[in-house]
């Protein structure tokens, strides 16, 4: 799971890169989380695409993006311990998205999510995308250039749905088809 959040600029650093990087490591000791090392901090520029986590909107100052990345590793190959990292690894990442996100207006990158479990997992995904980037743009966009949606896959389906189908609906018919 990676996040990208606004962190000033060069000239004026807000300091929110190292301010969410030191609660992140204090969640980790709070929650006791095994959580594995390195945890990855890389910085761009902010981006003009509105579909980026590091987009801004006009007159935005920010124009720093701190990007954070909390790494899953599954060194075995049995799969009863890879379904126990996996579920720990979860609840940290959902931890992070509860206590920290929102704080620092930080949000994943739409294209790196992994497709909830639950319908309400999926409709909060949902909300909180559209909250962020323009949803309804983008699904214009895929409509006018890929009208036979071949371009689309079950995660791009699954988040940015183009007809206005609950997440019940979709995750059933993916299930049962």
């Amino acid at each position: 799971s990676e996040v990208a959040f606004p962190a000033g600029s060069l000239e004026t650093p807000s300091m929110a890169d190292l301010q969410y990087m030191e609660e992140v490591l204090r969640l980790i000791e709070e929650e006791g989380i095994a959580a594995p090392s390195p945890i990855e901090q890389r910085w761009t520029a902010a981006s003009a695409s509105r579909m980026s986590p590091a987009s801004v909107s006009p007159g935005d100052a920010s124009t720093l993006h701190s990007w954070v990345g909390i790494i899953m590793y599954l060194p075995s190959a049995d799969p009863v311990v890879r379904a126990q990292i996996t579920a720990k690894f979860v609840e940290y990442k959902e931890t992070c998205v509860a206590r920290l996100w929102a704080k620092y207006g930080a949000v994943e990158h739409w294209a790196k999510v992994e497709l909830p479990d639950t319908p309400e997992k999926l409709e909060s995904l949902r909300e909180r995308l559209r909250k962020r980037f323009p949803v309804a743009d983008f699904n214009a966009a895929r409509r006018e250039l890929d009208p036979k949606n071949i371009l689309a896959n079950d995660l791009i389906d699954g988040i940015f749905p183009l007809d206005p189908v609950g997440p019940l609906d979709w995750l059933a018919a993916k299930i049962f088809g």
